[in-house]
């Protein structure tokens, strides 16, 4: 059976603020009872809203997922599984699913016959696709402000990574990935440091599917998602992820509304 409760935006902040809640009042119940029982629950609260708030894009969807918790919308709905968006019009269901690009190399890098090999490459993927959907692309200036540090501190948790996983002698397409993610932090790092202003891009794709049934458009959507990560990261030449849970409700909400500064941006990146 199904539990439904109504979306607001800002989960994490929405399970962060009950976790602090429930911890307040079984500690309240601990002190005026003398109940370790309520302590330890009190404990367990307060360590919840430690973790939904650092990583309740990653825990709500599994949450979601095993209580069958469905949260519903204005003419729209998120299932268990976090990973698609779901509403109704013209006397059929829809579904739509995100997927974020990630990538390694700006446009800026390549020289004038790889832009025009990358264009026709995406032209190629658009007519090949079959179906539609949407590239979102948020920009906004960057704060050179601790920016440089920041990302000398990604680059070597990267090369951390990379040299692990090269000392076990596996897997080799993440260790290839690795290796233009660290190449990416050493451009930054480089153009940061000769003085160029640069600017923050975040792309995201979406994609809508119709069906009879609720299952249908889902199952239908998934499968667009699935052949959109292919075609668009191999035209790309970048990496294509399906978005879930808080991350999939920020591209969502971005439709709407947008962030307003680069602290509100840099507070819903993922």
């Amino acid at each position: 059976m199904a539990v439904f409760f109504y979306l607001v935006e800002g989960e994490n902040r929405l399970y962060t603020v009950l976790a602090i809640a429930g911890g307040f009042f079984a500690l309240s119940a601990a002190l005026f009872f003398q109940s370790p029982l309520a302590a330890a629950i009190a404990g367990l609260c307060f360590f919840l809203s430690l973790l939904f708030w650092k990583y309740g894009y990653a825990m709500v969807p599994y949450f979601t997922r095993g209580a069958k918790i469905v949260e519903i919308g204005r003419n729209f709905e998120v299932p268990p599984s976090q990973d698609v968006i779901v509403g109704k019009g013209s006397g059929s269901f829809l579904a739509t699913v995100f997927l974020a690009a990630r990538l390694y190399e700006s446009a800026s890098e390549k020289s004038e016959k790889q832009k025009l090999v990358m264009g026709e490459m995406f032209e190629k993927a658009i007519s090949s696709a079959g179906f539609p959907f949407k590239v979102c692309a948020l920009v906004s200036p960057l704060d050179l402000k601790n920016e440089i540090e920041e990302i000398r501190t990604r680059r070597s948790l990267a090369e951390d990574r990379m040299g692990r996983l090269k000392k076990g002698s596996k897997h080799d397409s993440e260790s290839a990935r690795l290796e233009r993610e660290v190449a990416m932090w050493s451009r930054q790092v480089e153009k940061l440091t000769s003085g160029e202003k640069p600017l923050e891009t975040l792309f995201y794709f979406s994609t809508t599917a119709s069906g009879i049934t609720k299952e249908e458009a889902i199952s239908r959507a998934k499968r667009q998602g699935e052949e959109l990560s292919v075609v668009a990261g191999s035209a790309l030449s970048c990496e294509i992820v399906p978005l879930k849970g808080e991350e999939m409700k920020k591209c969502f909400w971005w439709d709407f509304f947008g962030p307003t500064d680069n602290d509100d941006l840099q507070d819903q990146m993922f």
